[in-house]
C-alpha cells in the first residue's frame, strides 16, 4: 500500500506542479504554452509512468479500478490546493476546502464499500 500511495503521489504532485507553474509563469498563448508543454513532456512522461505502475499495482491489490482512481484524484487535489495556495498566492476557503476534501473522501468511502 505505501508503494501504491507513493507512485500516486509523485505522478500526481508532478502534474499538479507543473499546471500550477504554467499557470503562475507561462503567459496563456499558444506558442508559450506549446514551448512549456515540449519542455516539460520528459517530466510529464516519468509522471504518466509513476500513475500507470500504481494504478495498475493498486489494481492487482484492490480489484476496484475506480477506487485507485478516486484516491489519486483525492491526492492530485491535495496538490493543486497546497499550490495554488503557496506558489500562486490564491485566497482559497479553507472551510470550503475542508467540505470539497471531506465530499470527495466520502465518495471514495463509497467507492471502497
Amino acid at each position: 500500500m505505501p508503494l501504491i500511495i507513493g507512485l500516486l503521489g509523485v505522478g500526481s504532485f508532478i502534474i499538479a506542479l507543473t499546471v500550477s507553474w504554467q499557470v503562475k509563469n507561462i503567459n496563456p498563448d499558444f506558442i508559450s504554452v506549446a514551448k512549456y508543454n515540449l519542455m516539460i513532456a520528459p517530466i510529464l512522461f516519468l509522471a504518466n509512468i509513476s500513475l500507470g505502475i500504481g494504478f495498475t499495482k493498486g489494481h492487482q491489490i484492490y480489484k476496484n479500478l475506480p477506487l485507485i482512481i478516486a484516491s489519486q484524484t483525492f491526492i492530485y487535489y491535495l496538490f493543486i490546493l497546497g499550490f495554488s495556495m503557496y506558489l500562486l498566492g490564491d485566497k482559497v476557503s479553507v472551510i470550503k476546502a475542508l467540505l470539497a476534501f471531506s465530499m470527495i473522501a466520502f465518495a471514495i468511502w463509497l467507492i471502497k464499500s
